[in-house]
């Protein structure tokens, strides 16, 4: 039996790459609190694929720093412990840009710490709200709500050190 190049789920959904050379994204996060299982809550429906790959070569064109992809979704879709949504493959959380280039598990900081830089922010999040397939940003900055739209992006609670990108439904068909 051979060994899949990127693992794929029963739903058809793909592992995203975890360490492609020269991305303009870097990973994190855990599966359940433990650490180093990340990548096992990192399965997208191939359109949530396309979409990061494009939002990431757009990222490239204008800033040099990576941004860090977290939860998408687990194996087949099933439920997080706390979140009622990531079971569809269309859902992400990233991190809020750093000045400092630090990435990885380390990397986090919200958007009150000095590391935080929200003018980078404001552009990638801005890159995600451009694209026409995003239905709704959280992230509770409220001058990135300001900047961007209070209509697309919204505050939900425990979003200080991370946003969440979705996709419009129609895209998980």
């Amino acid at each position: 039996m051979a060994i899949p190049i990127q693992p794929k789920d029963q739903r058809g959904y793909f592992m995203l790459p975890q360490a492609p050379e020269g991305a303009g994204y870097y990973v994190y996060g855990n599966k359940g609190g433990v650490p180093g299982t990340g990548h096992l809550a990192q399965y997208a429906h191939p359109n949530m694929l396309s979409f990061i790959f494009q939002i990431e070569r757009e990222w490239q064109t204008m800033c040099d720093r990576k941004f860090g992809i977290g939860n998408i979704s687990i194996d087949g879709g099933e439920p997080y412990d706390k979140h009622k949504t990531h079971q569809l493959g269309i859902e992400m959380d990233c991190r809020p840009v750093r000045k400092d280039y630090v990435t990885g598990q380390g990397a986090r900081c919200n958007y009150r710490e000095k590391v935080y830089d929200q003018e980078a922010t404001i552009k990638l999040i801005g890159l995600f709200l451009n694209h026409p397939w995003t239905r709704i940003v959280f992230f509770n900055d409220e001058v990135v709500q300001k900047a961007l739209g209070p209509a697309r992006v919204k505050t939900v609670i425990n979003h200080d050190d991370h946003f969440h990108v979705e996709l419009k439904p129609r895209f998980a068909l």
